[in-house]
């Protein structure tokens, strides 16, 4: 969900910079014990969804995309389609749920250990051009296929790390307002957590980085200190509001698939027309 990846990405900025005092936690959860203070709290005030064009759609891309499986090899299924079988009878040829396999370059060739690690009960196999034996394994990148030099167990799991060459790009676009709520003990630490935080947002110093895929972020309003609050054994609170523009990349190999190894197609002649079959 874009607007959680948000708060996230606001969360991980924080938590990797050098604050002043040192919160002991920064997130979305309103601090109830004095041990959880000093605290970041961020919240959406308001938001909502735009858009750059004309409909939402996914845009192609081509290079490299690191991507996992994991597989159960009691049940080798696609998890999107549980009457379609990942395992040949032999338990020597598995197909991954995507095809159009690449080099880590995003080059075509063979594949070799730098473009693909497989692990059959967490452990690793070799894997060679072709011609596989024992524990070795080789693939077949267009289609998506491993070829094991033994039959795979009859259960556990296996885990295969690869590159895909296509997938689908999905953006959306948030605009809102957000807020960040600086909680301490004292009201002296409340303001330098306070500064800080904004700082390393890139809110007080235009020349700072920026969350990623953070496209503006400017404040709106700042609060006084707030008095005491009877709550993690007595708090001061100061609240800034934020607004901001944020784009969320979606990258997933939705079309890329190696189920489907070939489609024959038969032209013949019928009654003058022209008809084919597809097997």
């Amino acid at each position: 969900m874009a607007e959680l990846a948000f708060l996230s990405a606001l969360a991980a900025q924080l938590s990797a910079a050098s604050l002043a005092p040192s919160p002991a936690t920064i997130g979305v959860s309103e601090p109830d014990v004095a041990a959880a203070l000093p605290a970041l709290v961020l919240s959406l005030e308001s938001t909502e969804r735009t858009s750059r064009s004309v409909g939402e759609r996914a845009s192609l891309m081509r290079g490299a995309l690191p991507w996992a499986a994991h597989i159960d090899l009691a049940n080798p299924v696609l998890p999107a389609a549980p009457s379609v079988g990942l395992l040949d009878g032999t338990r020597t040829k598995l197909i991954l749920p995507h095809g159009g396999l690449v080099q880590r370059a995003g080059t075509s060739g063979p594949l070799s250990a730098s473009d693909l690690v497989v692990r059959v009960l967490a452990v690793s196999r070799p894997v060679v051009a072709a011609g596989p034996t024992g524990n070795e394994v080789s693939a077949d990148a267009d289609s998506g296929t491993l070829t094991f030099g033994s039959p795979l167990p009859l259960t556990g799991f296996m885990d295969a790390e690869y590159f895909v060459g296509s997938w689908e790009r999905r953006v959306t676009y948030l605009r809102g307002v957000a807020r960040l709520d600086v909680c301490a003990a004292s009201a002296s630490a409340v303001v330098d957590l306070g500064e800080a935080a904004l700082g390393a947002l890139g809110i007080l110093d235009a020349g700072s980085a920026q969350p990623l895929g953070v496209l503006a972020l400017g404040l709106v309003s700042l609060s006084s200190v707030g008095a005491n609050e009877p709550i993690a054994g007595g708090l001061r609170r100061r609240s800034a509001r934020i607004a901001f523009q944020y784009e969320h990349v979606v990258d997933r190999p939705d079309s890329s698939g190696g189920i489907i190894q070939r489609v024959t197609i038969d032209t013949r002649l019928s009654n003058g027309a022209s008809e084919i079959a597809v097997s």
